[in-house]
């Protein structure tokens, strides 16, 4: 099915993205640059430096938490579930509860 990319554009810099004819040319290269191992990329436009941050690539049979904020983001997990798997968010919420040395449990339902 391919390969997706997690992407934070920082609204500031928007008017620069808009009017840089290299943009496309830019986030295409960061894309690959992800997918041969290389972090997070900067992407620039105008006088941001950071006007766009290619955060993560991955298959698209994986599901990925990513927290965004400070103008950054950061991949936090991911799981290998089926696209049409109902629970994504506990599964994710499962192996993000693991990677942090965490067993998650269903609460206890008053009745």
């Amino acid at each position: 099915m391919g390969f997706n990319t997690t992407v934070v554009v920082m609204n500031d810099a928007i008017h620069s993205i808009a009017k840089d004819p290299h943009f496309g040319l830019k986030l295409a290269d960061a894309v690959l640059k992800l997918q041969l191992g290389k972090g997070k990329v900067d992407i620039e436009a105008g006088g941001h430096v950071n006007a766009a941050t290619a955060i993560e690539s991955h298959h698209a049979d994986f599901f990925q938490a990513v927290l965004v904020g400070g103008n950054c983001g950061e991949h936090v997990c991911g799981v290998s579930i089926g696209w049409r798997a109902e629970d994504k968010e506990l599964e994710l919420l499962k192996g993000l509860a693991y990677k942090l040395g965490y067993k998650l449990s269903k609460a206890k339902t008053k009745g």
